[in-house]
C-alpha cells in the first residue's frame, strides 16, 4: 500500500474530539481543540522501525472495527510514519516489558508540543503490566483487542471504544490474555513528571514509555 508523502493530523484529532466530547472530558476536549488550531502536517520518519517488526501490530490494525472503524484510515497511515519502540520501563525487577509504543505528539513525536503528549500503545498477549502511577494525567482509548484494566481497586473490561482515565498519582494495571490490546494514549498536565511502580514509590522510573 502506498501512502501520500505527507499527512495532516486534523482528521485524527477531529475524531478524538468527537469521542471525548461524548464522555464529558471537557478539559481534554479543549486542549485537543487548541492543538487542532495549528496546521500539523507531518512526513514519514526516515529512521522509523519497520512496523512488521513490531509484534501484533498488523493484527491489531486489521481488527480496528465496529465503532472504532472511523479511526482506521488515519491510524494505519500514522503507523507507517511514527517511530515504534519495543518498550519497557527499564526496571526488569518490577516489569520486564511486553509492549510497543510510539509518540505522535510530544517532544519526541512527529509534532512537537509541551502541554500534551499522544501516541499509540500495543500490549502483547499474556502480559501483566503491574500497578503503576505517574504525575501526568492520562487517557486511553481502546481501538482493538481485549483485556482487563484495574484503576485503584476496581476492575474493568478493556474493549474497543472504552476510555480509561487516570488522574495524577492514581494506580492502574493492564492485563492481556489471548489477545493483544491496541490503544491511543494521551498525557496532559505534568507530562515531564515522575513515574513509579506501586510498592516501590521511592524509585523513579525512566521517562520512557
Amino acid at each position: 500500500m502506498i501512502y501520500n508523502p505527507e499527512f495532516n493530523l486534523s482528521s485524527l484529532i477531529s475524531e478524538l474530539i468527537k469521542v471525548f466530547s461524548n464522555h464529558n472530558y471537557k478539559q481534554l476536549e479543549e486542549r485537543l481543540k487548541k492543538f487542532a488550531e495549528g496546521n500539523h502536517v507531518i512526513s514519514p520518519n526516515k529512521e522509523m522501525i519497520r512496523k512488521d517488526s513490531i509484534p501484533n501490530l498488523e493484527y491489531s490494525l486489521e481488527n480496528i472495527k465496529g465503532e472504532m472503524v472511523s479511526f482506521y484510515d488515519d491510524i494505519v497511515k500514522l503507523s507507517e510514519y511514527v517511530s515504534w519502540c519495543k518498550a519497557s520501563r527499564g526496571v526488569p525487577e518490577f516489569f520486564e516489558g511486553g509492549y510497543s509504543s510510539s509518540v505522535v505528539i510530544g517532544d519526541s513525536g512527529l509534532v512537537s508540543s509541551t502541554n500534551i503528549r499522544m501516541g499509540f500503545y500495543l500490549q502483547n498477549q499474556n502480559i501483566d503490566y503491574p500497578p503503576h502511577a505517574h504525575e501526568a494525567e492520562e487517557f486511553y482509548l481502546i481501538l482493538s483487542g481485549i483485556g482487563s484494566w484495574q484503576i485503584s481497586n476496581i476492575w474493568y473490561d478493556a474493549i474497543p471504544g472504552k476510555i480509561f482515565h487516570h488522574q495524577p498519582g492514581v494506580s492502574h494495571r493492564m492485563i492481556t490474555k489471548s489477545e493483544p490490546l491496541f490503544a491511543i494514549w494521551i498525557w496532559t498536565g505534568l507530562i515531564e513528571g515522575r513515574y513509579w511502580f506501586v510498592g516501590h514509590e521511592e524509585i523513579d522510573c525512566p521517562g520512557i514509555l
